[in-house]
């Protein structure tokens, strides 16, 4: 891991228009003021509840969504100033695993030509070269024998051979970053440590930069190098995994912690700290901070009135919490 970027935003935002039959009525706020940074060689983990935005988030840095403002840079180049032409060419260097291994490869297509797409599109090789490419993509995703599967199509494939052939395609095009949202939680136990294990493989032999997407703190800290905790639209703290999941700074991220269910039995009735109550809508979010209605340490006056900077506690940790402003400096 290296701490240079290869994948940075400035105050992000994207939203969507809400619109009846009239016209447009609100937008929704699904990713409001983001700053997230992504080194070479780095795993971070995006976490949050459903509807926070993780997954716009992962898909406006691939340079599928345009946002309202805001900027993202991909190893330098701004992608929100290029043209079509110049993002496809850009998203060569990109990949992506989605999350539903069911849905996500087409039915109609073999296994070996689901993996080939992205080179005929992106006109990559001959027609040999290609092939060379595909069958060895399979070997490394552990399809073997690759002749075999690449004949299979996806119904004939198992979930997790599914998912396989879903980071092979993702990979042919020996990608620098790749997106992977919710790659493993559609998958049973014992098949998830094998993705996640792959995945490491993957960044070990080429040096890929990962944005694990992910509401499950245990295969974060399993897979991630960094975390960014996510609450309606908005990052409310970043840092090292180990370091964040063992101490954390925001109340939200405690609270993520804290319903992590116990496999302890003789804690069955232990009483858990859950916040009350649910996410805000992101068409009219909560003023100031946004994690307020629900937080136990709520200040009035000032939760419910200041938006909270990120500040800075300690090295590489950063929490946007007004509990935290007297003994730190801004970010």
């Amino acid at each position: 891991m290296t701490t240079e970027s290869l994948v940075r935003t400035e105050e992000l935002r994207i939203y969507f228009p809400v619109r009846k039959f009239f016209g447009t009525v609100g937008e929704v706020k699904a990713v409001d003021g983001v700053n997230l940074s992504i080194g070479r060689k780095e795993t971070v983990a995006l976490v949050g509840e459903s509807g926070c935005g993780k997954t716009t988030l992962g898909r406006a840095l691939l340079g599928l969504v345009k946002p309202k403002s805001g900027k993202i840079f991909f190893d330098g180049t701004d992608l929100t100033i290029l043209s079509e032409r110049e993002l496809k060419l850009m998203r060569r260097r990109m990949g992506v695993v989605f999350q539903d291994p069911y849905a996500s490869l087409n039915p109609s297509f073999t296994v070996y030509r689901i993996v080939e797409e992205p080179l005929v599109v992106n006109k990559i090789g001959s027609k040999e070269e290609r092939r060379e490419m595909v069958l060895k993509a399979l070997e490394e995703v552990k399809l073997n024998p690759a002749e075999f599967f690449a004949s299979k199509y996806p119904h004939m494939l198992s979930g997790g051979q599914r998912q396989r052939v879903a980071i092979a395609r993702a990979i042919i095009t020996k990608p620098e970053f790749v997106v992977t949202d919710e790659p493993v939680s559609m998958l049973d136990a014992s098949i998830r440590v094998e993705i996640l294990l792959l995945f490491r493989e993957i960044q070990k032999k080429h040096g890929v930069s990962f944005l694990y997407i992910t509401h499950d703190l245990a295969t974060a800290k399993y897979f991630s190098d960094r975390i960014a905790i996510m609450y309606a639209g908005r990052i409310v703290e970043t840092g090292p995994t180990k370091a964040v999941l063992s101490e954390p700074l925001h109340p939200y991220t405690q609270a993520l912690i804290d319903a992590i269910p116990d496999p302890d039995p003789s804690n069955r009735f232990v009483m858990r700290k859950i916040p009350p109550g649910q996410p805000p809508s992101l068409v009219n979010p909560p003023k100031g901070c946004r994690f307020h209605p629900r937080c136990p340490f709520f200040m009035q006056g000032k939760c419910d009135v200041l938006e909270p900077p990120m500040y800075r506690v300690g090295v590489e940790r950063f929490s946007a919490c007004f509990l935290h402003e007297e003994k730190v400096t801004i970010k």
